[in-house]
């Protein structure tokens, strides 16, 4: 409901404590943990274990709600899969230090103002990926996908947790509409990941990201089409000395057939600034026996100014069954990868590469 991540919650005892015993009985919580084991057959890279604390609490107002997201991470290896191979594990390296060790922060601090249960409008410390881009069946590494090309859209340069306000209007008889307004940089793209310069809304190197979406929920079919865009200067691929904006729009389907759902993305940025200038995915979900069965591959086009010896783009799939346990409060997901990096012309990863990666996830909730 909240995000696109599957975020846990509590409220401190110093928060509880602090407001009106009528509003501390309207309080909720929420927990859980996620660990990830995976290899990989590039010999380059270490078999590696991630794991995830999730903590989220909810504090009803006769108009309202307070949240507050608390999130905790392991320290990943240094050689390890998702070091290599970044999308493989979108719950790793969700929360690091500056010296890139795992650690644990408040992700968000919000309050929504609700009108007629059909507007809303929240502001603080929030997440604009999970108000944008999403869908049914791949949206939250810790329930569907873990690969990250099946939580959002390639293209879509979301900052990460920042400051910002996002306007909803939901309703059953019309189409959903959402505003999002937010500083471009958030918590992880700032070098000292500190929330004193998060607050710095002065610094030239800022600007703001603007998105917005409009969906149509059917029983069975939903459409969501969107557009965005980021202010702050990005280099021009090749031209590093000249700058632009950048922007681009965005589309999702999903529809029940039969047993299983799909899910279909598609997305378009500059392809000056953008590394990602295309992309399209397509996922599938269908429950089987116990358990649901998932598949899903996703195509990323890199933009030529960006590639470097022939042109190879990006490309992931994946296939997972997820078993649940304990009345489906947890389960266990085997999956299994294979991915196929781009041509970069500057790049961490292991470009040019491609790998077959086995993995297993636990996740609990509490």
């Amino acid at each position: 409901m909240f995000t696109n991540r599957m975020r846990l919650a509590v409220l401190a005892a110093s928060a509880a404590a602090s407001v009106p015993p009528a509003f501390a009985l309207d309080s909720r919580w929420e927990g859980g943990f996620t660990a990830v084991a995976q290899y990989a057959d590039d010999s380059r890279t270490d078999a590696e274990v991630t794991a995830s604390l999730d903590l989220v609490g909810s504090l009803d107002t006769e108009n309202g709600q307070w949240l507050l997201y608390i999130e905790a991470s392991s320290t990943p290896r240094s050689n390890g899969v998702s070091a290599l191979y970044p999308t493989v594990n979108a719950d790793a390296r969700s929360v690091l230090t500056r010296e890139g060790s795992g650690g644990i922060q408040i992700s968000e601090l919000s309050y929504t103002h609700t009108w007629n249960d059909e507007r809303s409008l929240m502001v603080g410390l929030v997440d604009p990926s999970a108000w944008l881009d999403r869908g049914r069946i791949a949206n939250d590494e810790n329930q569907h996908f873990i690969n990250g090309s099946f939580v959002n859209n390639a293209t879509i340069e979301f900052p990460d947790y920042t400051l910002g306000a996002i306007y909803r209007r939901h309703a059953e008889d019309r189409p959903e509409i959402t505003f999002v307004l937010t500083g471009s940089d958030g918590i992880a793209d700032i070098p000292d990941r500190s929330y004193q310069d998060l607050l710095d809304l002065t610094s030239d190197e800022r600007g703001v990201f603007a998105g917005a979406g409009i969906a149509w929920h059917r029983p069975k079919t939903s459409y969501r089409i969107g557009a965005w865009y980021r202010s702050d200067d990005h280099p021009v691929g090749g031209s590093p000395d000249e700058n632009e904006a950048n922007y681009g729009t965005y589309a999702v389907f999903g529809r029940q057939i039969g047993e299983g759902r799909i899910n279909l993305r598609v997305g378009f940025a500059n392809s000056d600034v953008s590394i990602a200038d295309r992309f399209i995915s397509l996922a599938w979900q269908r429950r089987v026996g116990p358990g649901l069965l998932g598949a899903g591959a996703a195509h990323t086009s890199i933009s030529s100014g960006f590639q470097t010896g022939g042109d190879r783009d990006a490309f992931d799939s994946e296939i997972y069954y997820r078993i649940p346990f304990y009345s489906g409060k947890g389960h266990v997901t085997p999956s299994i990868q294979y991915v196929e990096t781009a041509n970069l012309s500057s790049s961490d990863v292991a470009a040019n590469s491609s790998t077959v990666v086995a993995g297993v996830r636990f996740h609990f909730a509490f």
